[in-house]
């Protein structure tokens, strides 16, 4: 910051020098006298040109810096926070009636700055009463000079605003990829629950080991939970730890008809996923499939192109509702956050396969 403000105090110091050359160059071709330049190129003219350029561009800055906080650009949009914009401030009607205004205003503001320093220089200067022709040319070289720099001015203005607006789109855009992200990390499954609970219940008289296993299992599944709420991604290892024990509960349930093969190569263990994603994928298909000691719910585990693959048997529910639509919102949008790809889901009547993305953590 320090740094662009040291550059733009040089260049107010330094713009009006080439600018006060052009003007003079200009005023030479009008009076066509531009034979002079070389003679008269070090003369008084040319650093009167430049003193009468830094003060029209120093009075004209600080015209615009009060209209730019007096009446700051009005671009609607729902995105720029009300902390952005002055509530107190008196806005132009539109973007473009400001394209229109400030030049305009720059002219009239430059004819009210040069007429009197010409009128000064040529009267005190020069000794001079007839110099109407030269305060018209004078007026109109740096009406023109004037009306560009306010170009110039309201091109940068409409950048600046508009690189903000798409900054806090960006910013707020993170922040619901954020929020979702963390929703999908925290969200506890109530059947789970519930039902291991309920298998704890039925056990703890019967088999006080077992009683053992499933509250020591249930307490890993939700201490992953929980320890990785703060944690965006994880190793393939760390989710498959708590996939055993989300298997260990549902097996329970289902007599040990639910079967996982990891076919992962080692290679492959390491690279990082969406904590929970695995665990997801098991309950959507244990939802939507009969399970039994007949039908066996197979579940192999594999990494193809750099995705993890997920496939399955397809043994469906037969229910009132279609079950077409797999329940992956949550997940859907907990990978938006980190990359264009989803998981993709294709199925036929014999198996299931899901595609999951998979992430390469490169160390510094």
């Amino acid at each position: 910051m320090k740094k662009n403000n040291s550059l733009n105090k040089w260049l107010r110091f330094l713009l009006p020098i080439p600018t006060g050359i052009i003007v003079y160059v200009l005023i030479l071709l009008v009076f066509d006298t531009l034979e002079q330049i070389g003679s008269h190129f070090f003369s008084d003219e040319v650093a009167i040109t430049i003193t009468f350029s830094f003060i029209l561009l120093e009075i004209q800055r600080f015209v615009l810096l009060i209209i730019d906080r007096r009446y700051p650009i009005n671009i609607n949009s729902p995105h720029v926070e009300e902390e952005e914009q002055d509530q107190n401030s008196t806005k132009l009607p539109s973007a473009s009636s400001r394209v229109i205004i400030i030049p305009l205003i720059s002219l009239i503001l430059s004819i009210i700055v040069i007429s009197p320093l010409v009128a000064i220089y040529f009267t005190y200067g020069l000794g001079l009463k007839d110099y109407y022709r030269e305060l018209f040319v004078f007026n109109g070289v740096f009406g023109i000079v004037s009306v560009i720099y306010s170009i110039i001015h309201v091109s940068t203005s409409f950048l600046a605003v508009h690189k903000q607006i798409h900054y806090i789109r960006e910013k707020e855009l993170r922040k619901n990829l954020e929020h979702d992200l963390e929703n999908y990390k925290l969200q506890i499954n109530p059947n789970l629950l519930y039902d291991s609970l309920e298998n704890l219940i039925s056990i703890v008289k019967q088999d006080k080991k077992m009683a053992d296993n499933i509250i020591t299992h249930l307490s890993k599944i939700y201490r992953y939970i929980l320890d990785t709420r703060h944690i965006e991604l994880v190793s393939l290892n760390e989710e498959l730890a708590n996939l055993n024990s989300l298997i260990y509960i549902l097996n329970i349930k289902h007599n040990g008809a639910i079967r996982i093969t990891d076919a992962l190569p080692e290679k492959d263990t390491d690279k990082q996923i969406v904590p929970g994603t695995i665990s997801t994928l098991v309950m959507e298909v244990c939802k939507r499939s009969i399970i039994n000691n007949y039908q066996a719910l197979e579940i192999k585990l594999d990494c193809k192109n750099g995705n993890l693959l997920f496939s399955t048997n397809n043994n469906p529910k037969i229910t009132l509702h279609s079950l077409n639509h797999w329940n992956l919102n949550q997940l859907n949008r907990a990978y938006d956050f980190f990359s264009s790809k989803r998981p993709e889901i294709s199925e036929n009547k014999q198996e299931i396969k899901i595609s999951v993305p998979l992430f390469e953590i490169e160390e510094e």
